[in-house]
């Protein structure tokens, strides 16, 4: 049964409840994963913030980030996300290499609001701090987010690379930019909306449009993610089309960072699915 949404955002206490949790670390993080879909390797995980209030139930980021934002709580919840996530990177050094994977990545949703002055000295930080090794911390900006910060969008971007971060821009294809206003921009992959995704394999206009994507990509040698994928049909028409890589409930749930850890080693199955004779649609769940 799907989950009732309810509006929290004009309730005066939550920013209360959240700045309680905040101080006494009752947020939480937990990871999807990012898989290779030409070799079914896991490649990486999506932090995703939660929160379990104990009243309301289990909260996601549209529950609760509005209300961080008129509460002028969000460079917190940033912070929080950011320093949770390199705790989990730097336990992922201490787990053998995998044969295919040259570079795990944990991938974070920036916001405008924590691209201030002290954003880029923020991530630097951070890396020396917990010794992140380059490329396993990425970020990602959506395109309204880059709208945001305006005109220091690039200047953050390059200094944010010169630091070793992977670089993405999120929801692909929902706001203003296209890949040609991307070109001057130092970032790694577009991570594709869940709505184009959606109607690959059975509506020719949306293959139309991610093999474009996907063709342009990699002319200007980024790769694509496909984000929200839910079926097979979607993964196995992606990986035929050429997308490089994509998360979403057919690969696994959102899950706590000792089952993420043990899918980066074991994997989640998808290429044995895609490859088997009678595969049937359906999720893999982890």
């Amino acid at each position: 049964m799907a989950r009732t949404v309810v509006d929290l955002t004009h309730d005066p206490d939550l920013a209360a409840d959240l700045r309680l949790a905040l101080s006494d670390g009752a947020l939480d993080v937990v990871f999807q994963p990012e898989v290779e879909l030409a070799s079914g390797a896991v490649v990486g995980m999506e932090a995703l913030l939660r929160w379990p209030h104990p009243i309301r139930g289990l909260l996601g980021p549209r529950d609760f980030l509005a209300v961080a934002e008129r509460a002028g709580l969000m460079g917190a919840v940033g912070t929080w996300v950011l320093e949770r996530a390199a705790l989990e990177l730097q336990a992922w050094r201490e787990m053998p290499p995998h044969p295919t994977v040259r570079t795990r990545q944990l991938w974070i949703n920036v916001s405008a609001t924590q691209c201030c002055d002290s954003f880029v000295e923020q991530i630097a930080e951070l890396i020396r701090r917990y010794r992140l090794s380059p490329g396993t911390l990425g970020l990602e900006f959506s395109e309204r987010t880059l709208e945001a910060i305006g005109p220091r969008a690039l200047e953050v971007l390059t200094e944010l690379r010169s630091l070793g971060c992977a670089l993405a821009v999120d929801d692909f294809g929902t706001w203003y930019s296209s890949l040609a206003t991307l070109d001057e921009m130092p970032i790694d992959a577009v991570k594709l909306d869940r709505r184009f995704v959606r109607g690959v394999g059975g509506d020719l206009d949306d293959d139309a449009i991610v093999a474009s994507v996907i063709r342009l990509a990699h002319a200007r040698d980024l790769y694509v993610v496909a984000e929200g994928v839910e079926s097979w049909g979607e993964g196995a028409r992606l990986c035929e089309l050429g997308c490089d890589r994509a998360h979403g409930y057919l690969f696994s749930t959102p899950q706590r960072a000792e089952k993420a850890r043990w899918m980066l080693t074991r994997g989640v199955g998808w290429r044995s699915r895609a490859t088997s004779v009678g595969a049937a649609p359906g999720g893999v769940q982890g």
